[in-house]
């Protein structure tokens, strides 16, 4: 784990490159959201979804390992590894509190993550213990050449150049502690190792406290974008391979794709240096989320929303041993601080829907941070704490009145004396 920021990201690098025509993502209801749990819960422990993860982790593709030492050998990482996480991911999924952040919400979170949080990673940020929340825009995503895919395969690419992205749409995370990622069985210790940015294997300490993400990307395969019958690539017999039957073999059967984990010591400072593609990033406009929707009175800039589940789909979540009732918490920009409809067309003409979005009209100057001493009477003998507090997007003026911004022209009408 690095130290210094807190955080534990897959180590794979992402590429910056231009992206290809791929179609937007389209976020479901917020009504369906409890559906969409439902299913990737399904998903994620069938042998399907294990086969999947356990093949990434044996080709190295994987940010936490946990690993059962007394077994030693006799098995493969993948094939350990994989269990336990989906195991764990399943368990925190069926207990997960749901949130749907709006496009306007996303795009706020985005804007004020532009400078990460100034506090270190605390506990109550969190909503609730596990939750699980889809942005109806992407937070992020990342880009791979086809040439970066098939590097060391020996096939050659007649658009080497060609950029497959994904996007990263939803999260789902769960408090970590020694206690929360073990087996039923305490006899038998569940060791855990963190792989860094240059593939290199570090052990987790037992006494490591923190927050554990999974962050979660579009389903399918990005090869879906392209025609059927384009030649991607030619194996060195002269055998052509094309989009259609990649997508097919890389698609994915879930609702949504296991992408990626980041694991948040409680205490660690979040790092700025962090690069857009980075799972690092996502963390922090998901944590930057957490204090918007805990910032109430003047300072307040989103509102909750529930909407309960209808009571059949809560019969049929408890069948299938889903504990959570199936609220969906829709957060969005409180009223004050909405943008005008025009503002927000306007930034989606300019938005992929693969990437984060923009929000150069929506809020002509982004939201910044103050850290707010929260007990100033006792700030000089050192006995206070401090918090993030994000200040609205906005210059002056009253806080439910958009920016208005003029030019100043200075007429001169005479020669001046």
């Amino acid at each position: 784990m690095d130290e210094t920021t807190g955080a534990a990201g897959r180590g794979e690098p992402r590429s910056q490159v231009p992206r290809g025509p791929l179609p937007p993502w389209q976020a479901p209801e917020p009504g369906r959201l409890a559906e969409l749990r439902s299913d990737l819960v399904e998903y994620t422990g069938s042998a399907i979804a294990l086969q999947t993860l356990s093949e990434a982790i044996n080709a190295g593709r994987f940010t936490l390992l946990p690993t059962v030492p007394s077994l030693g050998g006799a098995y493969s990482p993948g094939a350990i590894g994989s269990q336990l996480l989906t195991r764990l991911e399943v368990q925190r999924l069926r207990n997960a509190g749901l949130y749907y952040a709006t496009a306007d919400m996303t795009a706020l979170a985005l804007a004020a993550a532009q400078v990460p949080p100034k506090e270190a990673v605390q506990e109550h940020r969190l909503p609730s213990p596990a939750s699980f929340m889809v942005f109806q825009e992407p937070i992020g995503g990342y880009a791979v050449t086809i040439g970066e895919a098939m590097k060391g395969t020996g096939f050659t690419m007649p658009d080497p150049d060609l950029a497959l992205t994904t996007p990263i749409v939803a999260v789902s995370w769960s408090t970590w502690t020694p206690d929360a990622v073990g087996l039923d069985d305490a006899s038998i210790p569940v060791a855990w190792a963190h792989q860094g940015m240059e593939g290199d294997l570090a052990p987790v300490d037992r006494a490591t406290e923190g927050v554990w993400m999974t962050f979660w990307a579009e389903s399918g395969s990005p090869y879906d974008a392209l025609p059927a019958d384009q030649v991607v690539s030619v194996a060195p017999d002269g055998t052509p391979a094309v989009a259609g039957l990649l997508a097919a073999q890389e698609r994915c059967a879930g609702p949504l794709s296991w992408d990626n984990e980041v694991l948040l010591r409680y205490g660690a400072p979040f790092s700025e240096d962090v690069p857009g593609d980075d799972p690092y990033r996502w963390a922090q406009v998901v944590y930057t989320a957490w204090q918007l929707m805990a910032q109430q009175g003047s300072a307040q800039l989103a509102e909750i929303e529930e909407v309960p589940r209808r009571r059949a789909g809560a019969k049929r979540d408890r069948r299938a041993g889903i504990g959570d009732d199936g609220t969906v918490r829709i957060v969005r920009v409180h009223t004050r601080h909405r943008p005008t409809r025009a503002a927000v067309e306007k930034d989606a003409q300019a938005s992929t829907g693969r990437r984060e979005p923009s929000w150069s009209c929506r809020w002509p100057v982004a939201p910044h941070r103050r850290d707010q001493c929260m007990r100033s009477a006792l700030h000089e003998t050192g006995e206070c704490w401090h918090e993030d507090r994000i200040i609205p997007p906005y210059i002056k003026g009253p806080a439910d009145k958009p920016l208005r911004v003029r030019e100043t022209v200075n007429l001169w009408d005479r020669q001046p004396e």
